[in-house]
């Protein structure tokens, strides 16, 4: 459910640590604390999950969380765990068009990253880089393009229409109609 501000306020209290406060320092205890990578994980979901409420997004973007989670979508390609909680973030986020032109301004090969993670092994990897692909191309006519010109993503999707998993299935199926005309 999403938050408003009365709301947030009331559950904070007036002694309490506000949300900007609260995301900056889990930000803080990702980036410069010595945690492994169990704990920056669970930073990282709990930054996932902020990311789903809309009321968070000016927080996210002054702090720069956008970042973290491209960097996480790059630097972390060999742990899946990393991958699916990026995704899941820039996915909650990509439905802003603001968040989507951002997440493409920072990351110009972000095409590039979303295709790889179209084959992961992964189906909540391949259903959330397909989500925030179909976010991306709402957003951005430029990113439409170069993506209805990507052979292997057409291909891939109607792979995926035949699936037996009616998420992936349904999903690859309202890709197709909706970006590659298909029926």
């Amino acid at each position: 459910m999403f938050s408003t501000r009365n709301s947030l306020q009331r559950r904070t209290g007036r002694f309490g640590v506000g949300r900007f406060e609260y995301l900056k320092q889990l930000l803080n205890e990702y980036e410069h604390s010595l945690t492994n990578n169990e704990n920056k994980l669970q930073l990282l979901a709990n930054f996932a999950n902020f990311s789903y409420d809309p009321i968070n997004y000016n927080y996210l973007r002054e702090l720069n969380i956008i970042d973290l989670f491209l960097d996480c979508l790059q630097m972390h390609t060999d742990n899946d765990d990393f991958v699916h909680f990026a995704l899941a973030g820039l996915c909650n986020m990509s439905t802003d068009k603001k968040n989507s032109q951002l997440i493409i301004e920072k990351n110009p090969s972000i095409l590039i990253c979303l295709i790889k993670c179209f084959f992961s092994n992964r189906l909540d990897i391949v259903m959330n880089s397909m989500v925030i692909l179909m976010f991306l191309c709402d957003h951005n006519e430029q990113i439409k393009n170069e993506l209805l010109q990507r052979n292997e993503i057409r291909q891939c999707l109607e792979k995926y229409s035949q699936s037996k998993d009616i998420r992936l299935s349904n999903m690859a199926k309202l890709f197709l109609q909706d970006y590659f005309l298909i029926n």
